[in-house]
């Protein structure tokens, strides 16, 4: 008899459990908004746009317990391009989707790369970050289904995942790297951002490994390295006009993380990172403009364990961080006058009751604006001294009390960064002709023993502009290299240089990328200026000398 009452307990589980998984689809389903690809290409291809939306819905609606919801027409043309995380998130709590899916196809004649995300709508967490490299159009619906997979993988589909294709090896021929133009040698694999390039600096014995990331259809205007998320580990902040992004360097690659969209309006000029906060992440300090660039609207992001949140905004400052050997990094902030574009001053900056407060004066020669100078033991002397880029393009050396030491007869060119003077308030005629006068930002000075043979070296970008700086309003840039300068007791002199480069480099770093221990010079590389007639076009490069 109790084996009876056994038995039919376990079978009343049984079918307990049947009903349950019969049901299981309709009390678990996952709601989907797939919201339409952004399609960045100079031919049309609007007709992708749909494609892409009904090929994941499709793949999604394979497994019983994911409804797929498509948002296109009207509704999808409301929505701001391209679809940032907050207008995601947004369209989707409306439609009540426990899931929102965004991303940009972006087509070139050389390649085709796909990045799209997958985020809860609850609290905006990642659960698929995809980013995919192809050589040509044809690739685009295969990394679709690839992104498609890893969707349903996410939520725990048991519907089968795609396995990303193996490349076929090719036969090539052997050929001396050292002797080939980077521009010959970052195709194919290596546009993707794979194995880095064996090559020789400019004194023909300095050895480095120059690794180049994909194009991004964007003109990065400036770039950070530092551990952000504050894991031990470095990542990368890349910033255009008006959004941040954040990069893990892994396997030759670059893995987005996060992305954070500004105001339209707005115009971000320079990105830094340090933890100043000393909370054991690096905060990222975005020092951005608005109204035509005439408004220091600043603001600060951090790592919140899922994304990336602003801790502060509206700041009326220029930030810089400021790394000297042997010591921790300072953050420096310059305020914006009524009618000039650096007010008097520039401030040791301190996290104080949820925001950065001026702590003190920095001990800056007068008249050096904040982005032009640098400071360390750049003689090998074991003194600090200041090496500033000033208005004339020309390198000069302080000492401690202000006075001038040295400086080049070279000028060094900076980016196409600039910032438009401001008018004079009392002088209405004076309005249109001074807001076309431009100040361009210098490149960073950075003073650094790149190479740790005991001697400290200062290195900054130069590039070659085509009417040879004899126009104060206009650059057109032909090429720019990086130069490291070693103080040879009378004057700085060459050390080598890296190969040039087509177009501009728009920011210079040094630091850990790859995270192997070693630092390394990562600079961006504007190829194309984005303007009416062009979109822009831009990539990474990282010179790491020794190995």
């Amino acid at each position: 008899m109790r084996l009876i009452k056994s038995f039919s307990g376990v079978a009343l589980i049984f079918i307990l459990f049947l009903s349950l998984t019969s049901f299981g689809a309709a009390f678990g389903t996952s709601r989907v908004l797939i919201l339409p690809f952004d399609i960045q290409s100079d031919s049309d291809l609007s007709f992708l746009q749909k494609g892409i939306s009904q090929m994941l819905a499709s793949r999604l609606a394979s497994d019983e317990s994911i409804e797929a919801i498509s948002l296109d027409g009207p509704s999808a043309a409301n929505l701001s391009k391209p679809i940032g995380e907050a207008a995601a998130i947004s369209a989707a709590a409306k439609l009540k989707a426990d899931y929102v899916s965004y991303g940009t196809l972006t087509v070139t004649n050389e390649s085709v790369r796909t990045d799209a995300r997958l985020v809860r709508t609850a609290d905006g967490a990642p659960q698929v970050v995809f980013n995919q490299t192809g050589k040509n159009q044809g690739e685009a619906l295969q990394q679709v289904k690839l992104y498609a997979a890893e969707i349903l993988k996410a939520l725990g589909s048991k519907a089968p995942v795609l396995a990303q294709p193996v490349p076929q090896p090719q036969q090539q021929a052997t050929v001396d790297e050292s002797h080939r133009h980077p521009d010959s040698l970052w195709t194919g694999a290596v546009a993707t951002g794979s194995t880095p390039i064996r090559m020789m600096a400019s004194d023909g014995k300095t050895e480095a490994n120059v690794w180049r990331s994909i194009k991004f259809q964007a003109e990065i205007k400036s770039i950070a390295i530092g551990d952000v998320l504050g894991d031990k580990q470095n990542e990368l902040v890349m910033i255009n006009d008006n959004s941040v992004s954040l990069y893990r360097y892994a396997d030759g690659k670059l893995e987005l993380i996060d992305e954070f969209i500004g105001e339209k309006d707005h115009t971000a000029i320079r990105v830094d990172v340090a933890d100043i906060n000393q909370n054991g992440r690096a905060e990222i300090f975005v020092t951005n403009l608005s109204d035509e660039k005439t408004r220091l609207k600043s603001y600060v992001l951090e790592w919140d364990g899922s994304k990336l949140v602003k801790i502060v905004q509206d700041a009326n400052w220029y930030f810089k961080v400021m790394r000297v050997s042997g010591k921790q990094p300072v953050l420096l902030g310059q305020q914006r006058g009524m009618i000039e574009l650096f007010s008097k001053g520039i401030h040791q900056l301190t996290w104080l009751d949820g925001s950065y407060s001026e702590s003190s004066l920095a001990d800056v020669p007068r008249g050096l604006s904040l982005y032009s100078f640098a400071s360390g033991n750049a003689l090998n002397d074991g003194k600090e001294m200041t090496v500033s880029l000033t208005s004339d393009l020309r390198l000069r050396v302080f000492d401690n009390t202000g006075d001038m030491e040295w400086t080049s007869s070279e000028r060094f060119t900076g980016g196409g960064g600039y910032l438009p003077y401001p008018a004079d308030v009392n002088e209405s005629s004076s309005h249109e002709e001074l807001r076309i006068k431009r100040y361009y930002l210098p490149q960073r000075v950075i003073i650094s023993d790149i190479d740790n043979d005991g001697n400290n070296e200062v290195i900054l970008a130069n590039n070659r502009d085509m009417m040879k700086n004899l126009l104060p309003n206009l650059r057109i840039f032909k090429s720019g290299h990086v130069e490291c300068l070693q103080w040879e007791g009378l004057a700085f002199g060459l050390k080598w240089r890296t190969t040039d480069v087509s177009g501009q480099i728009s920011d210079m770093v040094v630091g850990d990328l790859n995270n192997d221990g070693v630092d390394e010079i990562v600079y961006s590389v504007v190829d194309i200026p984005g303007s009416a007639f062009n979109s822009a076009r831009s990539y990474l490069v990282s010179w790491q000398l020794g190995k």
